[in-house]
């Protein structure tokens, strides 16, 4: 058929709920719903060896959690275990101030919520740059595709590409339903 690439969901390990591959609960462990480690490197391999490229959809604005009136991070959320790792809670309620976008969580008061990540955090950003370093590194990655980009400051962008190493391309999702 002439393709040259496969593009992926998310492959970190996901909350229960999140079968998907967006609702990320631990960044440096797969999501078994889509295999193991081994099978995602041999993934890599057999698509290199035929001469395509393997690009990944990352996500670094949110983690997911079903239930978001009791969101505790813990040890199950890897490096980002701790409560200053994430904003507080609050809705985006106007899409066009971007501060609110960047520092608010995504969904709604009876729905799942993408708990936002505290991208301003000194820690967190070295955490996100060594995490993504590390994924296309172990599994020979060659593109990605971020998630939620507009969700993230600007200034977080630059580096985090860098720290990837490869082709990245941003989803931005303004207005319309």
């Amino acid at each position: 058929m002439g393709f040259t690439a496969i593009w992926i969901s998310p492959v970190v390990e996901n909350e229960e709920d999140g079968y998907h591959g967006y609702y990320t609960l631990n960044h440096d462990k797969v999501n078994l719903n889509f295999g193991t480690a081994e099978d995602l490197k041999a993934l890599s391999n057999a698509l290199h060896e035929r001469g395509m490229y393997l690009m990944v959809d990352v996500v670094v604005n949110h983690v997911g959690s079903p239930r978001w009136r009791e969101f505790r991070p813990d040890e199950r959320y890897g490096a980002l275990s701790e409560p200053e790792d994430y904003h507080p809670h609050c809705w985006i309620e106007n899409y066009d101030n971007q501060t609110e976008v960047e520092q608010c969580w995504i969904g709604e008061d009876q729905r799942e919520a993408l708990v936002d990540v505290n991208t301003e955090s000194p820690k967190v950003v070295r955490e996100m740059y060594r995490w993504i370093r590390q994924l296309v590194s172990d599994y020979g990655i060659d593109g990605l595709r971020v998630d939620t980009v507009k969700h993230v400051r600007k200034t977080f962008w630059p580096a985090f590409e860098e720290a990837a190493g490869v082709f990245c391309t941003g989803e931005v999702l303004h207005g319309g339903s």
